[in-house]
């Protein structure tokens, strides 16, 4: 079967947190993703990120265990993003310019330690601009 043709579509990344509560106002309140559907007993979230879900589900991490994904989050200004999350008392770290492949972005981690980094194409290779 070749890749045009799969049935496989990925529906969403769930990670799992160790504070569910905080976890999902942390992604509404402080990232704006957008609260699709929310199982409070079931400890589960379904969060909308542009096109894009990211599901939260409640669970341990087992002992001393380090977040394995990375979630990327593209945005259209890196600056502007920092200095929004920066004045919600996230820590963020500075915006760093990858010249070869045309893009910046800066890290962070949420409110359960995984990491994040958002970034932003420069003109000449976002997919939607009109010169690519």
């Amino acid at each position: 079967m070749d890749a045009e043709n799969s049935q496989i579509e990925l529906a969403f990344p769930e990670i799992r947190v160790i504070d569910w509560p905080r976890a999902v106002r942390w992604y509404v309140e402080v990232m704006g993703l957008r609260l699709v559907l929310e199982d409070v007993a079931h400890q589960f979230a379904l969060l909308g990120a542009g096109g894009s879900r990211l599901a939260l589900k409640a669970g341990e991490r087992r002992g001393g265990e380090t977040p394995t994904v990375r979630l990327v989050f593209r945005v259209n200004d890196v600056e502007a993003e920092r200095e929004r999350l920066i004045a919600r008392g996230v820590e963020v770290g500075p915006a760093m310019e990858n010249r070869a492949e045309a893009y910046r972005s800066v890290t962070l981690v949420d409110s359960d330690g995984t990491p994040i980094t958002l970034f932003s194409w420069q003109d000449s290779l976002d997919p939607n601009s009109p010169q690519a």
